[in-house]
């Protein structure tokens, strides 16, 4: 008696782990012949390795984002991609790449690009969004920040009355160049101008190739200054005010797929321990702030354009 009831027992669950394969495997079989949108996330810090999570930040890895867009470029089902940017920016590295990757994505496959912003796409942010063929922005979205600006800390006079007095030992007239430890000289200024003019002038080539826009045009506004997105929509920087639905919306009109069609969105796989603690280690910055000795950045926060080449350290404020 006792082991036919072990044997229902085992029959039933055996009944119940085949139902649910079944139907999983349904589900999973239908989805092969859907279509529809691939969503592409970009929030955070734009760092040029792999996105990672922190206690304190999210950052979004070039190097991530460009495997992704590989891989969707292969897939037959996705019919146009939508990029919702929320970023003040970050390494200008990395907001270049992400923006040759997008532009790689839309050569490829010859399929459309929408960009959404959120709260903030400003400088990188807004480097970014210019690849898409048509960007869509909130009313008060904080956008633009088209510019670079050098910021250093020197504490000599303080070392000095701390009673601590730095040796610097080096080979090549501007190694240390941006040294916490002393004020700059001339030369050093002029060549960092120079660099800065560079990366600027850079910036702006992007923007108007990827806005269709006059070098000149974008120039005129290209001095760091923070736009709402209405002001930016007026300057032509934006196409359309409207939210991320609107951007769907759009690009499903674009490509003839009904509401229903799936919206898949495209990110990197994440450990168990990220997934439950939001983070896989427990340090509060990511590690590219860590371990990159010098770091060139364009950020946004705040309304303020910074690009600045930084020794990376707690002092490094984005």
């Amino acid at each position: 008696m006792e082991r036919q009831r072990w044997r229902s027992c085992l029959g039933c669950l055996g009944l119940v782990i085949f139902a649910s394969v079944f139907i999983a495997g349904f589900f999973a079989f239908r989805s092969l012949g859907l279509v529809g949108i691939a969503m592409l996330p970009v929030e955070g810090v734009l760092d040029s390795g792999e996105s990672e999570s922190t206690l304190l930040m999210e950052v979004t890895g070039a190097r991530t984002v460009s495997q992704l867009l590989r891989q969707s470029a292969r897939d037959p089902r996705i019919k146009a991609l939508v990029v919702f940017i929320d970023s003040p920016g970050g390494s200008a590295a990395a907001a270049q790449e992400i923006f040759h990757a997008i532009r790689r994505f839309k050569e490829r496959t010859g399929k459309p690009v929408v960009a959404a912003m959120g709260d903030v796409a400003a400088s990188g942010g807004y480097y970014v969004a210019c690849a898409a063929d048509k960007i869509y922005a909130l009313p008060s979205t904080l956008t633009g920040s088209i510019g670079v600006i050098w910021q250093s800390v020197n504490v000599e006079r303080l070392l000095a009355n701390l009673g601590i007095k730095p040796e610097t030992l080096k080979a090549g007239q501007f190694k240390d160049i941006g040294s916490f430890f002393r004020g700059m000289t001339p030369q050093e200024r002029e060549l960092l101008q120079r660099m800065l003019n560079d990366v600027h002038n850079q910036f702006i080539a992007d923007v108007a190739k990827g806005r269709n826009l006059p070098v000149e045009k974008v120039r005129s506004i290209a001095d760091g200054r923070i736009l709402t997105g209405k002001q930016a929509k007026a300057l032509g920087l934006v196409d359309e005010l409207g939210s991320l639905d609107d951007a769907i919306r759009d690009l499903r009109r674009q490509v003839n797929l009904p509401e229903t069609a799936p919206i898949w969105i495209l990110e990197r796989k994440r450990g168990l321990i990220e997934k439950l603690l939001g983070t896989k280690w427990a340090a509060p910055f990511p590690k590219s702030l860590l371990t990159k000795p010098l770091l060139l950045h364009v950020d946004g926060r705040l309304g303020i354009g910074v690009s600045a080449l930084l020794w990376q350290s707690a002092a490094n404020l984005r």
